[in-house]
């Protein structure tokens, strides 16, 4: 059983947005991500990252997240496979990533998005969603955070 119970909302929003952040996470922090991943995390977390892409103007966040685990599946099961959160958590993080980064909501949600060219004019939160996608948008943000041109 995870730690992040179905009843515990905010601890389950903290792991899920804030801790997720991997570029700045402590280890021990990574940990807890890894264990909660693993062991499932509740299909609450779904509706969390909803609530975070609409927060940051991504259109039709249902539908975005659909991509991570059908509908069909959130009423079947009351957790996660291992390989859906991490892909929640690996967009949640680009989320973080990008709000640390731009410092609003609004700033995080237009660079989100938004096509840009270092993306071959992909928007950030589209690519966010594949493994290799996710280290482009970080790259661009981290790379926007030290203050280097992009």
């Amino acid at each position: 059983m995870s730690e992040y119970e179905s009843k515990d909302i905010p601890a389950l929003r903290a792991l899920v947005v804030k801790e997720a952040r991997l570029g700045y996470a402590s280890p021990s922090r990574l940990e807890r991500v890894r264990r909660a991943v693993e062991q499932g995390l509740p299909v609450e977390a779904v509706r969390e990252l909803q609530v975070e892409l609409k927060r940051f103007g991504v259109r039709r966040p249902s539908t975005y997240v659909d991509a991570i685990v059908s509908r069909a599946t959130l009423q079947r099961r009351d957790r996660l496979r291992p390989a859906e959160g991490e892909q929640l958590v690996r967009v949640a993080s680009v989320l973080a990533l990008a709000e640390d980064v731009w410092g609003t909501d609004e700033d995080a949600g237009e660079f989100l998005t938004s096509p840009h060219p270092m993306l071959g004019g992909g928007v950030p939160i589209d690519l966010a969603l594949s493994e290799i996608g996710a280290r482009q948008v970080e790259h661009i943000l981290f790379a926007l955070d030290l203050g280097l041109p992009v």
